[in-house]
């Protein structure tokens, strides 16, 4: 069984988001290279994933997005 951390950075790679896009969909405060690295860590399993984290990546994978969000544009 994967571990969250696991979990969370394939979520990642599946909405092809980065980790500051991901950071910014789960409404995280801080600068964006703190919004990054809290992503990162997570991932790492550095930081905990948190039971709300999980349920909000759930959302985003079937379609959901919060209010008012959208992704920055593509390059």
């Amino acid at each position: 069984m994967a571990t969250p951390a696991a979990e969370l950075k394939v979520a990642r790679q599946v909405l092809g988001w980065d980790p500051l896009t991901l950071g910014r969909a789960l409404r995280l405060t801080g600068a964006p290279d703190k919004l990054e690295a809290r992503i990162l860590a997570m991932e790492a399993g550095k930081r905990d994933v948190s039971g709300p984290v999980q349920v909000a990546v759930e959302a985003f994978l079937s379609g959901w997005r919060p209010s008012g969000w959208s992704p920055p544009p593509s390059s």
